[in-house]
């Protein structure tokens, strides 16, 4: 993953991220416990909007990323399917333009 190159997006959360976790620990003390790891989404289509991703301010720093993430993913997926139905539709449309102005000049000679 070290070589995987961060978007603007995912580099500003994350700084973000390292902000708020270094302002929380810097005012609370180390806890006695280990925290226990917050569960993560199964599926983008699992995921929310981004508005309603974020969790109360009071959670944990990886939680609200992983949420993050998994909204951006789930955008993502939503474009990849739009893109595929245009990649169809697109050229059936051409066609189908380029047929009826074929007809309409065909007729037009008769």
């Amino acid at each position: 993953m070290a070589d995987r190159q961060l978007s603007a997006k995912e580099a500003l959360l994350i700084a973000q991220a390292r902000a708020e976790l270094q302002q929380a620990t810097a005012a609370q003390p180390a806890p006695e416990a280990p925290a226990e790891r917050p569960q993560r989404l199964a599926s983008p289509a699992a995921a929310t909007p981004l508005v309603q991703a974020m969790p109360a301010t009071g959670a944990a720093a990886e939680e609200r990323i992983a949420a993050l993430m998994a909204a951006a993913r789930a955008d993502t997926e939503r474009a990849r399917r739009r893109r595929k139905l245009l990649y169809v539709w697109l050229p059936f449309a051409f066609m189908a333009i380029s047929g009826i102005w074929t007809l309409v000049w065909m007729w037009s000679t008769l």
